[in-house]
């Protein structure tokens, strides 16, 4: 009778992102604390709080690796898409898409959570 020969060594190793930083819940609200009047407005203003949090960590929106995008519908996404694409330069972060129907702040239309690494 032939044996088999199993592997009980340890699982391969994941990879871990090092020197990793994630943040939840970037808005584009104004310094008011409302949601501007355009959408385009509002998205730019997310992305570009997106890009001083980054900068406080030496990192650029090119460092972006997972970016979750939450909005109540589509129409929302497909406005904002180009600014995203834009603002990502030539990153391909893996994206998720999200629908919330509604945020704490009524008239918000969408939200960001990213995780990026050097």
């Amino acid at each position: 009778m032939l044996g088999l020969m199993h592997d009980h060594s340890s699982p391969p190793s994941r990879p871990v992102l090092q020197d990793s930083v994630t943040y939840y819940g970037v808005t584009g609200l104004g310094p008011d604390g409302k949601p501007p009047e355009s959408l385009i407005e509002e998205c730019q203003n997310a992305l570009a709080r997106i890009r001083d949090i980054l900068a406080t960590h030496d990192l650029v929106p090119e460092d972006i690796v997972h970016l979750a995008y939450m909005i109540p519908d589509s129409v929302t996404f497909s406005a904002c898409q180009r600014v995203i694409a834009e603002a990502l330069g030539p990153a391909r972060p893996a994206m998720t898409l999200r629908l919330k129907p509604s945020f704490d702040v009524p008239g918000q239309r969408l939200e960001f959570n990213f995780i990026a690494s050097a």
